[in-house]
């Protein structure tokens, strides 16, 4: 089975949805909502600004194809994109990613704490949210797979 590295996590194949030229797209072990997605390039690299031209534009090309999906999929009816970039903005893991979060009315009370959420999740000691099983990783990863041909279009 392929792997792909996440920093010092190793992401398998399983958990993976989507495949580009520059980035992969895998499933949260600790989603703040159904559907939140991470985007990551290739190569290791911790800062927004450690990234080639050419991944920033497979990056956001890539998000926006993905938006569409996990708002549809998940019945949304707006996105947040998240950066964490750098541990003084949240960052936990030093690769740089993407979060895609679908939004509905009423998710949260005040709009915002969508942040705090994500702060919390990405905490190994975080127990309020528990790390969901492989098999509902991978279960979740096959039904997004669907709708991403992974032919290195972007």
């Amino acid at each position: 089975m392929a792997t792909y590295k996440f920093g010092p996590h190793i992401i398998p194949s399983s958990q993976v949805f989507l495949l580009s030229k520059q980035c992969f797209g895998f499933v949260n072990l600790k989603p703040v909502v159904a559907g939140h997605v991470l985007l990551t390039p290739f190569r290791v690299v911790k800062r927004y600004s450690d990234l080639n031209s050419e991944e920033v534009c497979d990056l956001f090309l890539s998000a926006q194809k993905v938006g569409k999906v996990i708002e549809r999929e998940y019945k949304g009816t707006s996105l947040t994109f998240v950066i964490q970039d750098g541990p003084e903005a949240g960052q936990t893991v030093p690769h740089f990613h993407l979060h895609v979060i679908p939004r509905k009315v009423g998710d949260w009370v005040v709009n915002d704490d969508v942040y705090k959420e994500i702060n919390k999740s990405s905490r190994v000691d975080d127990e309020e949210r528990p790390p969901r099983s492989i098999e509902e990783m991978a279960k979740e990863a096959e039904f997004l797979r669907q709708f991403f041909s992974n032919s290195n279009e972007n």
